[in-house]
């Protein structure tokens, strides 16, 4: 055992009284330490039930402002539904008279269309979005049983809402849609608009390069705009970007926002552009029948991407017959000044009477070709309508190329091929005259120099 010094038997007896926490400290600071945790838990509790309190009044706050917003939509429509002019120009302001003005042509053109048409202004907010002072009313009306969307724009003044000119600025984020073929850019406001017109375009990019033979599908860009003096084009610096006013700039159908006269217009740029594509900008000469051909091949186009007969008899029985891969071959092999006889090639038959086509549009525009050359005063092209190897067409012809041309259309309603007597292919076509149903001709047609040409 050894020997330990006075000095290290204190430092022992130091560690063992200070080895051990004085149970009353111990407490007092577990004290401390739960005090601190519920001042601040309290604190927190106080600062987010202040929070939840702001919140639930600016809560509070928009919804009245947007209460006040629909109930002067509401009185606005009441008052258009009613004829009542000074309860409708209450709700009117801008800084310019003129817009009091337009608004005023606005009412009285609803109070006209309430008599013609079955209106029915149900006044139903179908989206409503405020910013600050601003807002954007979306508004329902139904014409003749058909629902439509009207864009109104408000400002807050201290008054109250007031119904303002448009701003454009306040039209929605910019949003887009990518395709295989077709990418649309475009605002909140036409998110309807562009969830239909981006996937049907691009269905008809694809359908239209493979019935026409596009070298490639190209990729078409849409920027759809609330533009006012916009016209629904193709950009003058981009080939391949077409630009679609906004259908909301107006009355624009609720249920089909990609409506008809809307689909035809789209249609009908892209059909011109692609049969432009698949011709390498092919420029028929007047009055060759490329003329007709090529504009007939755009319209059974146009009537293809709609699904609605467009009168393209011709090209449609082409496609109908021999495929649509024969209306390509038919872009492919015409010429600028190419005949009708070029169906030959394209169908492999030796006569166009073996062909198996349907004439209608074609014979139309022969006679309506006929009326045009007698005003312009060129008669060889005119002769070259007739069969002029017939004494009697012949007569005839110059008889007509003497007078004056009558300003009535002739539409061939029918053109069944048959042989004469002779053993030449001819068509006994049968004409209605103008508007009348009732008023119809008859008119022959033959085959000379392998095209029909007139013969009576």
């Amino acid at each position: 055992m050894g020997i330990k010094l006075d000095w290290e038997i204190e430092a022992e007896q130091t560690h063992i009284k200070t080895a051990g926490e004085d149970p009353e400290t111990r407490r007092r600071r577990r004290q401390a330490r739960r005090r601190l945790l519920l001042l601040v838990i309290g604190l927190v509790a106080v600062f987010g039930a202040i929070a939840g309190l702001i919140y639930l009044r600016l809560e509070q706050r928009e919804y009245e402002i947007e209460e006040l917003l629909r109930n002067t939509v509401d009185a606005e429509v009441a008052a258009l539904r009613l004829g009542d002019w000074q309860a409708f120009a209450l709700a009117q302001r801008s800084a310019s008279g003129d817009w009091v003005q337009q608004q005023e042509q606005m009412f009285q053109s609803y109070q006209v269309l309430k008599q013609e048409r079955d209106v029915e202004l149900t006044g139903r907010v179908l989206n409503l979005v405020v910013d600050r002072q601003r807002a954007r009313v979306a508004v329902e009306e139904i014409i003749d049983n058909v629902p439509y969307t009207r864009v109104w724009f408000y400002w807050r003044y201290d008054d109250g809402w007031r119904h303002v000119p448009p701003d454009y600025t306040f039209w929605g984020d910019v949003q887009r849609y990518d395709g295989t073929h077709a990418d649309v850019r475009y605002r909140s406001v036409d998110a309807p608009l562009a969830a239909v017109l981006g996937p049907k375009l691009n269905e008809w990019l694809a359908t239209g390069c493979a019935a026409v033979g596009c070298p490639s599908v190209p990729t078409v860009m849409v920027d759809i705009l609330p533009d006012e003096s916009l016209t629904l084009s193709w950009s003058e610096t981009n080939p391949w970007l077409l630009q679609v006013p906004s259908p909301y700039l107006r009355r624009a159908r609720a249920d089909q926002p990609f409506d008809l006269e809307l689909q035809f217009g789209v249609a009908g740029l892209l059909a011109e552009r692609l049969v432009t594509l698949a011709t390498n900008n092919l420029q028929p000469v007047y009055p060759a029948d490329v003329y007709h051909l090529r504009a007939a091949v755009v319209s059974w186009l146009v009537g293809r991407f709609v699904q609605m007969n467009t009168n393209s008899f011709l090209v449609a029985s082409l496609a109908q017959h021999y495929g649509e891969a024969a209306v390509g071959r038919l872009l492919q092999a015409m010429q600028s000044d190419s005949s009708v006889q070029v169906l030959s090639a394209v169908t492999g038959v030796e006569s166009l009477a073996q062909a198996n086509l349907d004439w209608r549009d074609y014979l139309t525009w022969r006679l309506a070709t006929e009326s045009e050359l007698i005003r312009r005063r060129d008669e060889t092209n005119y002769l070259a309508l007739y069969d002029t190897r017939d004494t009697r067409a012949r007569e005839l012809a110059y008889q007509r190329f003497g007078a004056t041309p009558l300003n009535l259309q002739k539409v061939i309603v029918s053109a069944p091929v048959e042989m004469s007597e002779d053993g030449v292919p001819q068509i006994r076509a049968v004409a209605q005259i103008g508007e009348d149903a009732a008023s119809r001709e008859e008119i022959l047609f033959r085959l000379a120099d392998g095209v029909w040409k007139r013969a009576s």
